[in-house]
């Protein structure tokens, strides 16, 4: 159950992100396993929705599963430019070989009053990197932007500027807000 003070700190975070303060953002987890965007988005030129395959049909872009890690790396096993990346390749076939999951830790984080929708963004063409950054550049996945509500309503409005017609609903309550 939350804690009745979780909703007054949301609500304090979104005044001050109205006021124009941001804050400060959260380091990057810890994860169970070394993985690379850099290598998978970036050197090796796989797009978001590939792994990330929820994102265009659901509120939420989702873990890949097991099996589509091991959809590729029954056929990529090791690089031989880098004893570190065959290691961590070496240590993801062992949990796949015991039919484990790998429990990633969350990077990215909404309050649980609101609501958001990966799909209607896609569907918007927004690119993933609006929010998330150049993830094909990071070894590391972290939080780049604050996703606080004054920086969600300041893209909106960007939105409407470069197309006025048609998205004023783009800035009613209620779109994140059930």
């Amino acid at each position: 159950m939350r804690s009745p003070l979780a909703g007054l700190a949301a609500a304090v975070g979104g005044a001050l992100a109205l006021l124009g303060c941001q804050p400060s953002l959260p380091p990057p987890p810890a994860q169970p396993i070394v993985f690379s965007h850099r290598i998978h988005a970036g050197k090796a030129g796989i797009g978001c929705t590939s792994c990330h395959g929820f994102a265009e049909r659901g509120p939420v872009a989702g873990i890949p599963s097991m099996q589509r890690c091991e959809g590729c790396h029954k056929f990529v096993r090791e690089d031989p430019a880098s004893k570190e990346i065959t290691a961590q390749i070496g240590v993801l076939r062992a949990i796949l070989a015991q039919g484990t999951v790998i429990e990633w830790a969350r990077v990215h984080r909404l309050p649980d009053h609101v609501y958001f929708t990966h799909e209607r963004h896609v569907a918007a063409g927004i690119r993933c990197q609006e929010c998330h950054g150049e993830v094909e550049q990071m070894e590391v996945m972290h939080q780049v932007s604050p996703l606080t509500m004054g920086w969600c309503i300041a893209c909106h409005k960007r939105k409407i500027a470069e197309h006025p017609a048609g998205r004023a609903h783009l800035l009613d309550c209620w779109n994140c807000h059930k």
